[in-house]
């Protein structure tokens, strides 16, 4: 029960951060929704920051790769959910988990790191008003 109750509040979240790894140019109006899902999760931005390097880059920071054909216009909340399930259900000592955490240790792909700092940046604001 408790991990259905923790999904219905993470996937909003995961989906809102998988747009930091879409390829087209965002807009003001798509920074905002992505600040708006995650004010209204009630993690805060050391949480966020967390689940955005922990559970979301490692499974779509390759749509931002060089070699990459990237996925224009996003994913659904399902197709979001399922990818970053099945990367988290992996054995954490499994080879490819391994191999994936060290590659993402790294910082973020630039593209997604400006952005995070955007959305940051309207959540910052957010929280004064």
């Amino acid at each position: 029960m408790t991990e259905q109750l923790n999904l219905e509040r993470r996937a909003p979240v995961w989906e809102a951060l998988s747009e930091l790894f879409v390829g087209k140019e965002l807009q003001d109006y798509d920074y905002a929704g992505i600040a708006e899902a995650l004010r209204l999760s009630g993690y805060s931005l050391d949480e966020l920051e967390n689940v955005l390097r922990e559970e979301v880059a490692p499974v779509f920071r390759r749509n931002l790769s060089p070699l990459a054909i990237p996925e224009m216009e996003g994913w659904t909340q399902a197709a979001v959910v399922k990818e970053i399930r099945t990367y988290l259900g992996r054995e954490k000592t499994s080879l490819p988990r391994m191999l994936t955490r060290l590659l993402t240790s790294r910082a973020l792909p630039e593209v997604a790191a400006k952005r995070w700092l955007q959305i940051r940046s309207l959540l910052s604001q957010q929280t004064m008003e």
